[in-house]
């Protein structure tokens, strides 16, 4: 299916591994042309090589700190540069690691919110008046339900991802009616690298195998699976896409039905 991206600027952060990698492969499969970010640049150069190769698109890989401000603007800067403008972010950068409170220590959560929380909104600040000169744009937040079900031993995460939500559904009002529509999606389990790590952690701390200790995490999970990334990257291309048009303020979580809220 053809969704009418073709010729489009896409910056994808969190670009070079799992979910943001997954993305940018969709997006790179439409034509849309790509500026991708993360902190890794060996990777990340393999990762728009192999996309420039197999899809015949523009991608700048762009090395930055997105926990700083600094490297924000640096990537803002070097796309608009080098495309002329953008028409879609994909904000999927951060991982913010498990604690309670008591558990936590105080640097943790400076570190883990400058990257997920203020990431997410310096690099909505910088690219929105770039958007507005286009005309609009697409807004789409990779977030997690952990926001809507919290975790005494998240709590970290659960906060930030809360934060992120109630952002994204302010932000759609501001920019609804300049054609810029912001939306956010909450993966549940997917299988990636770092779901593969929490496996392997938590089967060597309970004395079992990461394959039991998967299947009791997803025992209450209907589908009784995780979710693989090219399953998140098809919502975010069809947000992005024309197809969504009237989709403003949405927060779709891809977690094979374990959310239990309304």
């Amino acid at each position: 299916m053809d969704l009418g991206l073709r010729g489009k600027v896409a910056i994808v952060t969190g670009a070079s591994k799992g979910i943001g990698r997954a993305i940018a492969e969709e997006f790179a499969a439409e034509g849309v042309h790509l500026a991708l970010c993360a902190r890794g640049q060996a990777l990340l150069q393999e990762v728009a090589a192999a996309l420039q190769r197999q899809h015949d698109v523009q991608v700048l890989p762009v090395a930055a700190d997105l926990s700083t401000l600094a490297g924000v603007q640096t990537l803002v800067r070097q796309t608009v540069q080098r495309f002329g403008g953008v028409d879609i972010l994909v904000n999927n950068a951060g991982a913010i690691r498990a604690g309670s409170l008591l558990g936590k220590p105080d640097a943790e959560w400076h570190e883990d919110w400058a990257l997920k929380v203020f990431g997410y909104v310096r690099l909505m600040r910088e690219v929105f008046p770039v958007l507005q000169a286009r005309g609009g744009g697409r807004i789409i937040n990779i977030i997690g339900g952990a926001g809507r079900q919290p975790n005494p031993g998240y709590l970290a995460g659960g906060g930030a991802n809360a934060a992120l939500m109630n952002i994204t559904k302010a932000l759609a009002d501001e920019g609804g009616p300049q054609n810029i529509l912001v939306n956010a999606i909450n993966p549940g389990p997917i299988r990636t690298e770092r779901w593969d790590g929490l496996m392997a952690r938590l089967a060597a701390e309970r004395g079992q195998t990461p394959q039991e200790v998967e299947a009791a995490w997803l025992r209450d999970n209907p589908l009784r699976r995780p979710g693989e990334p090219r399953e998140v990257a098809a919502l975010a291309v069809f947000l992005a896409s024309p197809r969504a048009s009237y989709i403003n303020g949405a927060i779709i979580p891809v977690d094979g039905g374990a959310t239990r809220c309304i």
